[in-house]
């Protein structure tokens, strides 16, 4: 019966294995091709006289190649600040407050999340034009909260016992400082979970910052680089560079947030 056991364990610890094999070589081949220059995708040797630094410095040569950083830096961080901000409120008021629709509002709300992205586009890029918001940051920060973030504020802080709430009020507090005071610092993991999501998304966001920025000032990285490749031949090594440099600083952020992001997932699940 042992021998069995231990042959089990042996082949499931195999196939992940094999799993995380499979899951990490992507990474491994863009980090490689990123050395080189080349046409031909399957050219993975790394030989040492293959490898240079060529496709890194004509990306770091790119004309306003800070400027593009400091665009994705800045809205990807005031991004996360808003949506803290906006879906924590949100959150709270659909979990503790008692208003009439609530859970009719709230049920519309994440109805929206079957909606895809690109369909609101266009009614999105009329609004921004109209508010005459088109080649701004706040173009590209204000629709990044979304129904997804106050769906896990809300299952977050509903775990939050009543009791808490009801003693703070006897003590005079008002539901803001209640907000503040009881709610935010018990519910850290799933904000630290929604910073993570909204980071990333707004990061990677590729389609809108097209649509509402035409100016060369206002492009955020991955917008500059996906167009630079466009500009070039189909140079694999260019193309996995790109990836890398976009690649790393959402992966940087998330290593730094990781030991809260899974306490998050469990603490915004399903309650309620």
């Amino acid at each position: 019966m042992k021998i069995n056991k231990y042959i089990k364990r042996g082949f499931a610890d195999l196939i992940l294995c094999l799993i995380i094999i499979l899951s990490i070589f992507p990474f491994i081949y863009m980090f490689i091709m990123s050395f080189k220059s080349t046409t031909n995708a399957a050219d993975i040797s790394i030989a040492i006289n293959k490898l240079s630094l060529f496709q890194y410095r004509k990306i770091f040569a790119l004309e306003n190649f800070g400027k593009y950083i400091f665009n994705s830096v800045f809205v990807a961080v005031a991004g996360v600040v808003l949506t803290v901000v906006v879906c924590s409120l949100a959150g709270y008021a659909f979990a503790k407050l008692n208003f009439k629709g609530n859970d009719k509002i709230f049920l519309i709300m994440v109805l929206t999340l079957m909606v895809p992205s690109e369909v609101i586009v266009a009614p999105l890029f009329l609004i921004v034009k109209h508010m005459n918001m088109l080649n701004t940051y706040w173009a590209l920060i204000l629709p990044l909260p979304t129904a997804f973030g106050v769906f896990i504020m809300r299952q977050a802080i509903l775990g939050v016992p009543k009791d808490l709430m009801d003693a703070a009020k006897i003590d005079g507090c008002s539901d803001i400082k209640i907000f503040f005071k009881v709610i935010l610092p018990l519910v850290e993991p799933a904000i630290l979970t929604l910073a993570i999501f909204t980071f990333l998304g707004a990061w990677n966001n590729f389609l809108w910052p097209m649509v509402s920025c035409n100016r060369p000032e206002m492009k955020t990285l991955p917008l500059a680089l996906g167009m630079m490749k466009t500009q070039y031949n189909t140079d694999v090594g260019l193309t996995m560079a790109c990836a890398v440099i976009n690649f790393l600083p959402p992966f940087i952020f998330y290593l730094f947030m990781q030991r809260k992001f899974k306490e998050g997932i469990t603490l915004s699940g399903m309650k309620g």
